[in-house]
């Protein structure tokens, strides 16, 4: 059901898809679950973490190594896709990582990034209560304009992208302080959704696709897709966007 709130998951799984056998890099790859979806949809991914102890579990689902954003051990033009989700947020240097990540990528090649953005003032509140996750520090916070003028500034040009999630703490948050609360997440997912064409402008976090110069990689028909809002309602917000560059 969380599907009908992370819609960037159809959108990934068409883009791999449309390209079998495609090199996707999955940086923070943790025990490896994005990496267990890249490869169920025809890619061959690859990861890294800076956590040993991850990468041993991940390497069980793809070849994975202990790294992080800033220094990818892999030449230039690696890898069709890079995947990074909620990664950037504890970079040390964020511009040398999308460096590096420009580096890896193809010519034509994409970044799908996904990250927590402050656009949501219950993310501000959160991260002032809890400025770490799973004992790793948040170094960085972003708006969402700040992520698409970053990506913009190392040369990548962002295809498509939007807010979400600004029920999070309901239906995510408050279940893992108390289990009872998992009743209650179909109903406050049923209201996010219901609610998105007005509330997603203040979503916690955010998805955005980004192509490097060159040939697409991709099939163009599936690089323009967005995912589209339930039930038809208008465009979220920031979807399709052009770079400004």
């Amino acid at each position: 059901m969380k599907e009908h709130v992370f819609r960037f998951r159809r959108l990934e799984r068409i883009l791999v898809e449309s390209l079998p056998g495609a090199r996707v890099l999955d940086i923070g790859c943790g025990a490896g679950d994005n990496l267990t979806r890249l490869r169920r949809y025809g890619g061959r991914p690859s990861g890294l973490d800076p956590s040993a102890e991850r990468v041993h579990e991940a390497t069980r689902i793809a070849p994975s190594v202990v790294g992080i954003a800033e220094g990818l051990p892999w030449p230039d033009s690696s890898f069709d896709m890079v995947y990074i989700s909620h990664v950037l947020h504890h970079a040390t240097d964020v511009d040398a990582s999308l460096s590096e990540i420009e580096r890896v990528l193809v010519p034509g090649g994409l970044l799908f990034l996904i990250e927590t953005v402050d656009d949501s003032p219950l993310m501000r509140l959160a991260r002032r209560l809890q400025p770490s996750w799973d004992d790793d520090e948040v170094l960085n916070r972003f708006r969402y304009d700040d992520l698409v003028r970053a990506v913009d500034r190392h040369g990548l040009t962002v295809r498509s992208g939007e807010t979400f999630n600004w029920m999070y703490f309901a239906w995510e948050l408050l279940p893992m302080a108390f289990r009872p609360f998992e009743l209650l997440t179909p109903l406050f997912i049923g209201v996010e959704v219901a609610l998105r064409r007005l509330l997603d402008r203040w979503g916690g976090h955010c998805w955005l696709v980004a192509a490097k110069p060159g040939r697409p990689v991709f099939p163009e028909s599936a690089l323009t897709r967005v995912v589209p809002l339930a039930a038809g309602g208008p465009p979220a917000p920031h979807a399709a966007i052009e770079s400004s560059r």
